[in-house]
């Protein structure tokens, strides 16, 4: 029996709720000629039993049971088990659209290319709401540059070469890069390989509320990790961008999300953190007025601010 073209990995921990309707919208691809590997870390609940269910259904799924060693080590193990020539990567609760595959796979014919993403529309359960992300900030070709600067690459849109990932290593497993572990390696991608982009929503990325990356502190403290973690690695492909400026602006947006959640001491913190980076006038003085404006009236300014704004 023949290699399939992709396979597609997607790591499984008590996601039972989800699970169902995410292995169906990969396993209704217009393209099929693909595996679906389903790795469970370690779930507590009937994950295991459901996703076995699917691989008693359709030969095209294989599924693997392990101890819990993070999301990032579960990637790593359905690569290190797949058969296809591109991976593929979904998370348990994401959704692909019919011809996400069908789409995306032309791309790989330049060799150059090592990723190729699509856009992904983002759904907010909690909110009943969709969203459509701009393609203005979506970039193909040598993308380090812009991906350092924020990451453009939705997880369940991405599909890379196996061999591209195993020159990189694949997912670093640090915990301390939990939530954007995926931001890393499109960056190590990017430094070897060049990216290429559909501009279509080809996938949807479901936002709940006990979504790791809604943890504004987490992600920002992993991201953090992420840039130290790239510098070396950036440099020795002779790569030297600013990473004080880098880091400013991450902090900036952070301190804004964090006024925006009124939390405004650690807005003022984390000003005090990009100025550190790159002084200038304008984020001293944010730093000085969230450190000395009491709360009160700042929540005050806040709540007026919004009745204008609506």
């Amino acid at each position: 029996m023949s290699s399939p073209t992709v396979s597609v990995v997607v790591p499984v921990y008590n996601g039972a709720e989800y699970l169902a309707k995410t292995i169906t919208t990969i396993l209704d691809q217009s393209f099929t000629d693909f595996e679906l590997i389903l790795v469970n870390d370690g779930s507590s609940d009937t994950s295991a039993d459901l996703i076995d269910s699917f691989k008693e259904k359709d030969e095209r799924v294989k599924t693997h049971h392990k101890e819990n060693g993070g999301v990032a080590c579960a990637r790593n193990f359905g690569i290190q088990h797949a058969e296809g020539e591109f991976i593929a990567f979904c998370d348990q609760d994401d959704l692909w659209h019919p011809d996400k595959l069908e789409k995306q796979l032309p791309l790989f014919e330049n060799p150059d290319v090592g990723l190729v993403y699509c856009g992904a529309l983002i759904e907010f359960t909690n909110l009943n709401k969709v969203s459509k992300p701009s393609f203005k900030r979506k970039f193909r070709g040598e993308v380090f540059d812009r991906l350092i600067q924020q990451n453009m690459i939705t997880c369940c849109s991405a599909i890379a070469r196996k061999s591209v990932l195993k020159e990189v290593c694949g997912f670093d497993d640090d915990r301390n890069l939990m939530g954007v572990d995926d931001w890393h390696l499109w960056l190590k991608l990017a430094l070897h390989c060049q990216v290429d982009l559909v501009e279509e929503y080809l996938c949807t990325h479901i936002f709940h509320g006990d979504n790791y990356s809604l943890n504004d502190q987490k992600m920002h403290d992993a991201e953090i990790v992420c840039l130290d973690k790239i510098a070396p690695l950036a440099e020795k492909e002779g790569r030297q961008p600013n990473w004080r400026l880098i880091k400013n602006q991450l902090h900036i947006r952070y301190a804004q999300s964090y006024i925006y959640t009124g939390d405004f001491s650690l807005a003022a913190k984390t000003y005090q953190r990009a100025y550190k980076e790159q002084s200038s006038l304008p984020i001293l003085l944010r730093c000085l007025f969230y450190n000395w404006t009491p709360d009160f009236l700042l929540h005050y300014l806040q709540k007026n601010k919004r009745k204008l704004a609506n």
